[in-house]
């Protein structure tokens, strides 16, 4: 009987660990999480809403952050400063959409970095038109200090024209 509690008692402890402590791609996908939160608008949101949340989702990048976007003729690396300030405008031309990230696989290819591909989503509304839009992106990150920053995203092109 002595056996069988001992046993039980260390798969509790290992499972209280497992999901207690912070892992690495428990950390990556929840900063993934935020950035979609913060990048998303509600038709209402307050102005000092929105700076508060652009100046969050910019906290979760490296300084200065890589920014490729074929179709959009960008590839240059943006400051905290450049990339609030795109947010912002962002917030502005679309009031009311919500970002969220799908199909997210996570690796690991060297210490303290990590790659990952997801799909981002964006659904919201123009004036009266419903819009719904998706995006495949390469996303780096970067172990800093024990936080994962996000230093480049890449939109992967589907087709070219």
């Amino acid at each position: 009987m002595n056996k069988k509690l001992a046993i039980l008692l260390i798969l509790c402890i290992a499972a209280t660990v497992y999901f207690l402590l912070p892992n690495d791609e428990k950390q990556i996908r929840n900063n993934l999480d935020s950035l979609a939160k913060y990048c998303s608008t509600a038709r209402e949101e307050a102005a000092l809403v929105g700076i508060k949340k652009v100046a969050l989702a910019a906290k979760l990048c490296q300084d200065p952050c890589d920014i490729e976007i074929e179709s959009r003729s960008i590839a240059r690396s943006f400051t905290k400063k450049d990339l609030t300030d795109h947010l912002l405008m962002m917030k502005r031309t679309m009031p009311d959409t919500h970002f969220s990230f799908h199909d997210t696989v996570i690796e690991f290819p060297a210490e303290n970095s990590a790659s990952l591909t997801s799909t981002l989503s964006l659904t919201g509304q123009i004036e009266d038109e419903h819009y719904t839009d998706a995006y495949e992106f390469d996303i780096n990150l970067k172990k800093i200090d024990g936080d994962w920053l996000f230093s480049s995203f890449s939109v992967i092109e589907f087709m070219e024209q």
